[in-house]
């Protein structure tokens, strides 16, 4: 394999330091992983850990995309534009659809083991 074949991999592991850089997408990876942490406690089934890390990827992949259109946009203009603000909103409450489908699949997944746990 030759240098320039990785070139790819260090563009995106540069991008992967950068969202952690970012306030919100490190509260929603500490979420992920006292999510995988209550998981391994909890000894979640195969499928169970197929839903959880499609929702604790789904959250991430957003966020990333989120990121990637903020400041996409704040690079395009820093004046304030109806559109503009439009667009981030949609790219922050597309976020928030994906907190709530995991949070929804959090709940399906680790409430039954919860609650058996806490008033067994």
């Amino acid at each position: 394999m030759k240098k320039w074949d990785f070139i790819g991999l260090r563009f995106a592991l540069s991008g992967l330091f950068i969202l952690l850089q970012q306030r919100n997408f490190r509260i929603e990876a500490l979420v992920a992983l006292l999510a995988i942490v209550l998981g391994f406690y909890l000894q979640i089934n195969a499928q169970a850990w197929l839903w959880i890390s499609l929702a604790i990827t789904l959250v991430l992949v957003g966020e990333a995309i989120n990121t990637a259109i903020e400041l996409t946009l704040d690079r395009i203009g820093r004046d304030f534009h109806p559109t503009t603000k439009r667009a981030k909103d949609i790219a922050a409450g597309a976020v928030v659809l994906c907190c709530l489908h995991a949070a929804i699949i959090g709940f399906v997944v680790f409430g039954p083991k919860l609650w058996a746990l806490l008033f067994a």
